[in-house]
């Protein structure tokens, strides 16, 4: 016990900073353990998640959508399907719950490949046939054989079946191999589990039914499919357009599996049999048929079927690999040459997503959490596309907005959701500030709330938001990079109208939002035709004036001010803290006798006065256009009306409501007629905005009591998690969700989406796989964690109600413990200066600082520890206080 309590002295002589000083904590860059991420919490009860072989998140989807009642989804009029997105840097996929695999391409035209479409026999394809002793097996969820046992998951990248009846067994993943390849591969594993030898042939389908997507289906002409024999491909040209003159090609081809026939016509192949059992398939051999073009405008007979043979041994299993996908004509052989090299390419692909995910621990009550964040992660990275004709990558909105409107918007999503992008993949943010910046037109023209096909304008009125989201998304990536040579890049303007750097673009912008848009009667934004952020607040809430934009520009123009300071242009520097000084002065006048800020001006009459509207109130709040009393008032009022917190109906399950209930006694003023059951237009419980409260509750941590388990708590509450806890039975909200939720007191408690996409008759809408919840849960860790950036370096306080974290994304990490924090910076090229808070149990001024291994001087600055960091190129700064 004595040498027990010497010990024990000694640690705390080092955790306080005594000498002599001990060695170095251990990098935190150089832990590349995984965390542990097993939990079945918010499963609901469609399926159980679990670990995966590749110890990553899967989703097993386990009940049968063709009988069971919770199947029906309300947000498609009561179809059954459900979907989980494949993806890459590149392509987007969707493995569905029937079995089929449906690909979506935006590099020329916005449309689906292989559009599912029963009625034309077009059956989307990902699956494929057995045919030995003369019985076939589809390995299509829906026409599995009767009696025998299957099984669907849906993972990071891949979609994964098995089918197993007597004396074979078949698993097939589909999956998008990691990187900017416009693919899908298919290995496909046949294993005879008799005892007798079996020989067959396997056959491989992938429909070819290309469909231009705009709230229906435009069918897209194409030639006759045509076979290159000598690398075993199969490929189809589609037709150019008045918009896609230099169209792609839709290809298929068998990379590792032998090809003794093939066919490419659905009246051959299915021919007087079913989609079970196609004619083809049931003779045992296909007859190289080719279909016929097929002009624009018309359902074709395209598709692509490969035959091959297999003889096995008892126990011997058997892999074919496939690849199907598209490409200009010139580039097809290289994608399959490529592939067909490669000899593991799911296990390689898999790996580098295992690399690359965020490693999140906050102890073992929050495994699920770990889990969550790294499918989060997944979820937005692989939601990006290439659009060939605008020249960029893209993380679009997803959703109804892309694949059943057929339109990426609204502008300001792309740059919100590249937000954790920033310190997990700098080139893929760059690359969307770069794609945001062209669709600036030159001189005095406002920003498109969103393209269509073809890299069109799409304009839905004016919006006096939007230029606030590319100042806000480029000034977080060059202070939290330090990548100031960005701003010298050349961005062209929209339409052909020349070209400038990205730094003529953020002036434009901002003189755009001074001039153009300006500012009204009471020193707010005009709203101009459609609103802000809430699109069509001026029709429906009749608002003129927007409170919300003026609190954004009043804390993202100092930010860029800090910019501009280090790009050395002082004078726009100038411009950017007059005008922020002066959006803050009026955002300050804003805050109402009931505890909160306006929303805005409906003319003369100041609007969100007598009721509680959520959209200003975080970004106030960031401005920092509260004091310590008023910043109290307004927790109190969100968790009163928006968390529901003594409300009526309350309090919510998941996210805080945009508004308050219409028959709230505390709501005394509302829009008439209320909308879904809210003080305002349009209600709902919106991820973007939550994201924005949980954010701000977070850097209120010191000023509110009790701030920082209220960011935590609003955190938790928008997880997918939390809603399928809350409404298990719902598909929607369980492995991806929509833009918004219904509020605590809207009746069905459970719908998620704007409504406008429900399907009718048999072609359903679209739902889920929009991307705000899960990139504002990663941006928002982020800043819980305590990564900010300043004009010198970087002030790390963390915001989390744990005191022991460890929170890894690739450029940067944070981890915490009693006596310890520490962290590192990846890929970045500055002497930076670090202010830190000490660690639990460790006062400022008995802190001992290290950087890249060694011990420096560090000062202590209102309760920070002060200090330099030198990063260097090409490997981890790291980073630590004792």
């Amino acid at each position: 016990m004595r040498r027990a309590g010497v010990l024990l002295a000694v640690g705390a002589l080092w955790v306080a900073g005594g000498e002599p000083a001990a060695a170095a904590p251990p990098p935190l860059s150089a832990d590349t353990g995984p965390v542990n991420i097993s939990s079945t919490y918010g499963s609901g009860d469609f399926g159980r998640w679990r670990v995966d072989g590749w110890g990553l998140p899967a989703y097993d989807y386990a009940i049968d959508q063709n009988r069971d009642p919770i199947a029906k989804q309300p947000e498609l009029s009561g179809s059954v399907d459900a979907w989980s997105q494949i993806g890459n840097d590149h392509l987007v996929a969707d493995g569905v719950n029937h079995g089929y695999v449906q690909l979506w391409s935006q590099d020329r035209l916005y449309q689906w490949m292989n559009y599912y479409d029963a009625s034309h026999q077009h059956y989307s394809g990902g699956f494929g046939y057995v045919n030995t002793g003369g019985k076939v097996i589809s390995t299509l969820y829906d026409d599995r054989p009767a009696g025998g046992a299957t099984d669907r998951e849906f993972g990071v990248g891949y979609y994964a079946k098995r089918t197993t009846t007597a004396g074979i067994s078949e698993k097939d993943t589909v999956y998008a191999p990691f990187g900017d390849d416009s693919l899908l591969l298919h290995d496909v594993t046949i294993t005879n589990t008799g005892s007798s030898p079996r020989s067959g042939s396997y056959f491989e389908y992938w429909d070819v039914n290309p469909e231009v997507q705009a709230s229906k289906q435009i069918p897209r002409g194409y030639q006759s499919p045509v076979w290159d024999p000598a690398r075993r491909t199969l490929s189809v040209a589609q037709l150019p357009d008045d918009v896609d003159t230099q169209p792609l090609t839709i290809f298929a081809g068998a990379l590792s599996a032998p090809v003794s026939a093939y066919d490419t016509d659905t009246s051959a192949f299915f021919g007087s049999g079913t989609r079970a059992a196609p004619a083809a398939v049931k003779a045992n051999k296909l007859t190289d048929s080719i279909a016929p073009p097929d002009p624009n405008g018309t359902e074709g007979r395209a598709m692509f079927a490969f035959q091959s043979p297999f003889r096995l041994a008892p126990g011997q299993s058997v892999t074919f690999r496939y690849a199907y996908g598209y490409a200009h004509p010139d580039k097809v052989a290289g994608l399959i040459a490529r592939y067909r090299r490669q000899a593991a390419p799911l296990a390689a692909s898999e790996g580098r997503w295992k690399s690359w995910l965020p490693q999140i621990d906050l102890g073992p009550a929050y495994n699920w959490l770990s889990r969550e964040l790294q499918w989060d992660a997944y979820t937005v990275r692989s939601d990006a596309t290439y659009e060939e004709m605008c020249g960029y990558h893209v993380l679009s909105q997803g959703g109804y907005y892309q694949y059943f409107f057929g339109f990426q918007g609204a502008y300001r999503d792309p740059l919100q959701h590249m937000l954790p992008m920033i310190w997990s993949d700098p080139w893929l943010a760059r690359q969307v500030i770069e794609y945001s910046a062209h669709e600036q037109p030159a001189g005095t023209g406002a920003i498109p709330y969103a393209l269509i096909s073809g890299c069109r304008r799409y304009d839905l009125g004016t919006s006096d938001d939007l230029d606030q989201w590319l100042l806000w998304g480029t000034a977080e990536y060059v202070l939290q990079t330090r990548d100031y040579g960005f701003l010298s890049t050349q961005i062209p303007y929209y339409g052909g109208a020349g070209s400038g750097t990205l730094w003529d673009h953020l002036k434009l912008a901002f003189q755009h939002q001074e001039n153009v848009i300006r500012t009204g009667p009471h020193d707010e934004y005009l709203t101009g035709a459609t609103g802000d952020w809430s699109d069509f607040s001026t029709e429906f809430s009749q608002m003129t004036e927007s409170d919300l934009v003026t609190a954004q520009a009043a804390y993202i123009y100092p930010r860029l001010a800090l910019v501009a300071d280090r790009a050395g242009d002082a004078a726009f520097a100038a411009q950017l803290r007059a005008a922020g000084a002066r959006d803050l002065a009026t955002v300050k006048g804003q805050y109402v006798p009931g505890g909160w800020f306006a929303r805005g001006y409906s003319g003369l009459r100041q609007f969100g006065a007598g009721s509680m509207f959520s959209e200003p109130q975080p970004w106030a709040l960031l401005a920092g256009a509260a004091d310590a009393g008023q910043a109290a008032q307004v927790v109190a009022n969100y968790r009163r009306y928006l968390v529901g917190i003594g409300a009526p109906g309350g309090p919510t399950k998941i996210g805080a409501a945009l508004a308050p209930r219409s028959s709230d006694p505390g709501a005394k003023e509302q829009t008439e007629p209320p909308v879904n059951g809210s003080s305002e237009w349009p209600g709902g419980a919106w991820f973007a905005v939550n994201g924005w409260w949980t954010w701000a509750l977070g850097e209120l941590a010191g000023t509110v009591p009790g701030a920082t388990a209220d960011a935590f708590d609003e955190l938790e509450r928008n997880t997918l998690a939390a809603h399928a806890t809350a409404f298990p039975d719902h598909w929607d909200g369980v492995i991806s969700v929509d833009d918004e939720c219904a509020a605590y007191y809207q009746s069905p408690g459970s719908g998620c989406g704007i409504g406008l996409a429900t399907g009718e008759g048999a072609i359903p809408g679209y739902d889920t796989q929009i991307m705000h919840q899960p990139a504002y849960s990663l941006f928002d860790l982020l800043k819980l964690a305590g990564v900010d950036p300043t004009t010198a370096g970087y002030r790390i306080v963390p915001h989390l109600p744990m005191s022991t974290f460890s929170v890894r994304f690739p450029e940067v990490g944070v981890a915490q413990r009693p006596g310890l924090i520490r962290g590192y910076f990846r890929d970045a090229t500055a002497t930076v200066t670090m202010d830190v808070a000490p660690p639990p149990g460790v006062s400022a001024d008995r802190a001992a600082a290290y950087a890249n291994g060694q011990r420096v001087p560090s000062t202590v600055v209102g309760g920070l520890v002060r200090f330099t960091l030198h990063t260097r190129a090409g490997a981890p700064a790291d980073w630590a206080v004792a």
